[in-house]
């Protein structure tokens, strides 16, 4: 089993370890970050953290690959350059994909991608480095996601999209078919985009409005006993 090195002590890195424990895809001997987000830890989870910018005297590159678990800060920029300057210290990036997500046998997969459960990719797709598919995102059949992009839990990709590089999704975002997004779109939580948009493209759905009434007050006006407070 090959070892791995996790950058990240944040929720992000949590999140990556614990799937790749549960999955044993990789020996994860430790997890390191810059020295000045240590706050004096010498450990996470049991295993030994150390600050980046000695990490090699700790973990040779040739010994351990690593993974970059931080999330979307900048328009994932954050991300993607400590990637660039991990593979300038010489590590290889690893990916984690779940074996309860729908690959098929057609997907390769980039480095430093993270494909969470319940994901499914049709085929045709083709992803790039660096790409973090939360939990039930669908990739449609023939669709293209650039580097260092993020899609947030529940979100849908139609068939034929294109989507550039460093973009967002949110949860639940819907981009219909044969749409195009040019490099660093913001789609908000819920968004339905249905046209093509150019680089920088922000898309904000409305939230739903807060209900006047209180939950109890709510129940009893509209007579729902199934949802009542048991006497």
């Amino acid at each position: 089993m090959k070892k791995l090195v996790i950058f990240g002590l944040g929720k992000i890195g949590e999140v990556a370890y614990r799937h790749i424990l549960r999955d044993a895809t990789h020996e994860v001997v430790g997890f390191t970050c810059d020295a000045g987000w240590m706050d004096g830890r010498a450990s996470h989870f049991g295993l030994p953290a150390w600050p980046f910018e000695e990490i090699e005297r700790h973990v040779p590159p040739g010994s351990a690959e690593m993974f970059v678990a931080i999330g979307y800060h900048g328009l994932n920029a954050a991300r993607a350059a400590k990637c660039a300057e991990a593979k300038a210290k010489g590590y290889r990036l690893a990916s984690y994909v779940s074996p309860r997500a729908d690959t098929g046998p057609w997907l390769e997969v980039g480095e430093n991608s993270l494909i969470l459960d319940g994901v499914g990719i049709q085929p045709g797709v083709r992803l790039g480095n660096d790409v973090s598919l939360w939990n039930n995102v669908l990739v449609g059949h023939h669709s293209t996601v650039g580097d260092h992009c993020w899609i947030a839990a529940g979100a849908t990709l139609g068939g034929g999209v294109s989507l550039g590089e460093r973009s967002f999704v949110g949860l639940n975002a819907t981009v219909g078919g044969e749409v195009t997004l040019g490099a660093e779109c913001f789609l908000g939580g819920g968004c339905l985009v249905l046209k093509d948009a150019p680089a920088k493209s922000v898309f904000v759905a409305r939230a739903t409005d807060r209900f006047r009434l209180e939950s109890d007050a709510f129940v009893r006006m509209t007579a729902m006993p199934s949802l009542a407070m048991p006497k």
